[in-house]
């Protein structure tokens, strides 16, 4: 497992040569994040957002009506909508990814995980992060 201390010091030893992307370009990358620690540079990378389910309960319930049963109503009428049912997809999804996340165990965000064995903590540029494992992978440790 590459930790933060570990990426930083081969950042350093790389510097401006760093290629971005390399061989890790080819592997599996999910970036688990949230809201408050944004990423940039993901390309292809599959990114979990831990706080996308509340912001799209959030999204669903909004301007509903206080009276419990026209909110009911207006609920069901909303979730049998297109949109409705797209929220709804995105909310499964964002549920799974969270699990997902959950089952990779990561301690903190935001984190590169590179084949679900190489995870790169505290960098939120994937392609810099993704660069740092496949610098590891090609024996710059």
């Amino acid at each position: 497992m590459v930790t933060l201390r570990t990426a930083r010091s081969l950042y350093a030893r790389l510097g401006a040569s760093l290629c971005l992307w390399g061989g890790a370009a080819m592997a599996e990358t999910i970036v688990v994040t949230d809201s408050q620690h944004p990423v940039t540079n993901a390309g292809n990378a599959r990114v979990i957002e831990l706080d996308r389910p509340a912001q799209l309960t959030q999204a669903l319930s909004q301007g509903l009506p206080t009276d419990p049963q026209r909110a009911a109503s207006a609920a069901e009428e909303m979730l049998s909508s297109e949109e409705g049912r797209r929220l709804t997809a995105e909310l499964r999804r964002a549920y799974q990814d969270v699990a997902d996340a959950k089952a990779l165990k990561v301690q903190k965000v935001p984190a590169v995980i590179v084949d679900r064995t190489y995870v790169v903590y505290g960098l939120s540029d994937v392609a810099e992060a993704a660069g740092l494992v496949d610098a590891y992978l090609q024996g710059a440790h």
